[in-house]
């Protein structure tokens, strides 16, 4: 998973310099771009290369990336307000649907 990331995490970082090279967004704009595709492709990661157990910290770390990249258009208040909504969302899909149906026990397993 480690190298998975790294690779995806180097490409959006030189996709995002290139895209501030070449002017289309300015210095301010590369780094919201940057934190954008490396919270997307962390998110990406955690739900097709990550094992069951690590998703929800890669998820929660994809959320945070990306949602700090909402600086660029909205204050940081309502940025920060946004990333721990999604947060909670995630904690909570991730509680009710991410660890499969939980099957009470069979009658009679009970231990005395």
């Amino acid at each position: 998973m480690k190298s998975t990331w790294g690779v995806g995490t180097l490409v959006a970082v030189l996709l995002s310099a290139a895209a501030g090279l070449l002017g289309l967004v300015g210095v301010k704009g590369t780094f919201a771009l940057v934190l954008l595709l490396v919270g997307l492709w962390t998110l990406v990661a955690a739900f097709t290369f990550a094992e069951r157990g690590d998703r929800p910290f890669y998820a929660g770390w994809g959320v945070v990336l990306a949602g700090l990249s909402l600086t660029y258009l909205v204050p940081l208040r309502d940025a920060l307000g946004l990333i721990l909504v999604a947060v909670v969302v995630l904690i909570l899909a991730t509680a009710y649907f991410g660890r499969g149906a939980r099957k009470p026990p069979p009658p009679g397993s009970e231990h005395h």
